[in-house]
């Protein structure tokens, strides 16, 4: 079997070729990402790294509230005008989610800075906060509706985008000595590839600002934000605390040690999984209108999630201590183990997250939220158990390994328990 006879064959397949096109962007701007690395960690302390990953953190989950989560549903509807209501409605609401995040942050750093044991709080840049997160939700809601276009080259090309212009302005504002440089670049590059959608969307563009009809269609998709908010914003949580868990047990250079892990394998499992997702997303809603379920569709693409995942995962668990210290220096070995320890959980989550969209699609939001919530209820107990017990980081990163394991088989399994069941309509 040669290269060509490969490429043939994704070209061939639909559904290969659109997970190919979403990923292209994200092997490429992950290239740079990962070749740009080694200068970063040298023009950045560790603790730089702990303060950017804190800062995610807490955006990440703050920014789950900012779109009411109905970019999942921008999908569904039939028409393409209701599909840019729901798109309105989520500017809207992430427009008045940030005015309240601005206050909350002005109420906490104004009067309870000294009562609070937030690190955060004590820089100036965290008032930027809440115009990161209504991008977040601009972004968000902008890809759902490319999304929907099946525009999957223009998907692509943003997110490349955007990690692009937040890398080469991380390398420029280190050169320039800012310790916060990588923050700055983190808030400008999204606001980049945002506008980038946007602009390039003439249909979106179209009476951008009349929101006649957005209240009835938030009433008919209301179960997204009913179920999905407290769902996602618990599994967000629960991939997120860490760091700030992290920073409150341990120190901010544990935190720091655990960000390039995080940053050398989450962020590409992430993107690819949306990608796939997303494909997989749009072939099982037309499966289901046509047979019923989709089943025969999520055994052949969990199958390919197998296949593509192992190899990777597998390599990574058995080098990635010896790797950090190659290209970072001795003083990242630590965050090589942390890296051991993530590849056996990214490899299940590979498996599981893409599949994860069948109950949306079936509107079991309500079981994946509590769900979700326990997992990161469990996921903080296992962290504080390897502090409280053993007094050590990645004991602690191993349980909340193991937690994380059996919720995403549990996951698998109730989403092909879904995918089978035939359409009652």
């Amino acid at each position: 079997m040669n290269l060509r006879y490969i490429i043939d064959r994704v070209k061939s397949n639909s559904f290969f070729k659109n997970v190919a096109i979403l990923a292209s962007g994200t092997i490429i701007s992950q290239i740079i990402v990962i070749a740009f690395s080694p200068l970063l960690s040298r023009l950045y302390s560790v603790e730089a790294f702990g303060l950017l990953s804190l800062f995610t953190s807490y955006m990440v989950i703050s920014a789950v509230v900012s779109t009411g989560r109905f970019e999942l549903a921008i999908g569904l509807p039939e028409k393409d005008n209701d599909a840019k209501k729901l798109f309105q409605l989520i500017l809207f609401i992430g427009f008045f989610v940030s005015i309240i995040y601005l206050g909350i942050i002005f109420i906490l750093k104004e009067f309870f800075i000294d009562r609070l044991e937030l690190q955060i709080l004590n820089y100036w840049w965290i008032y930027l906060a809440p115009l990161y997160i209504f991008f977040i939700a601009v972004f968000s809601g902008s890809v759902y509706w490319l999304q929907r276009k099946k525009k999957y080259k223009k998907i692509t090309f943003a997110n490349a985008l955007q990690v692009i212009i937040t890398t080469i302005c991380s390398v420029v504002l280190g050169l320039m000595k800012l310790s916060e440089g990588m923050i700055f670049a983190l808030i400008f590059g999204m606001i980049i590839s945002s506008l980038y959608i946007i602009l390039s969307e003439s249909d979106l563009r179209k009476d951008f600002f009349i929101f006649n009809g957005i209240k009835q269609l938030g009433i008919e998709y209301i179960s997204f934000p009913r179920y999905m908010l407290f769902s996602d914003l618990s599994l967000t949580a629960s991939q997120q605390f860490i760091p700030i868990l992290f920073s409150v047990l341990y120190s901010t250079t544990i935190v720091g040690f655990f960000s390039m892990a995080n940053r050398m394998l989450r962020l590409p499992n992430i993107v690819i999984t949306t990608a796939i997702g997303n494909v997989f997303r749009n072939e099982a809603i037309d499966e289901i209108r046509k047979n019923g379920n989709c089943v025969d569709l999520y055994k052949s693409t969990f199958k390919k999630l197998i296949v593509m995942s192992l190899p990777i995962y597998l390599f990574l668990f058995l080098v990635s201590p010896y790797l950090f210290v190659v290209v970072f220096g001795e003083k990242w070995y630590e965050a090589g183990i942390f890296a051991r320890v993530l590849s056996v959980l990214l490899l299940v989550e590979f498996i599981a997250t893409p599949l994860n969209v069948l109950f949306n699609i079936r509107e079991r939001q309500k079981i994946l939220m509590r769900l979700q919530f326990l997992n990161a209820v469990m996921g903080g107990v296992m962290i504080f158990l390897g502090f409280k017990i053993f007094n050590n980081a990645s004991i602690s990163l191993i349980l909340f390994t193991i937690n994380a394991l059996i919720f995403n088989i549990v996951f698998i399994a109730l989403s092909y328990r879904i995918a089978r069941q035939k359409n009652s309509n």
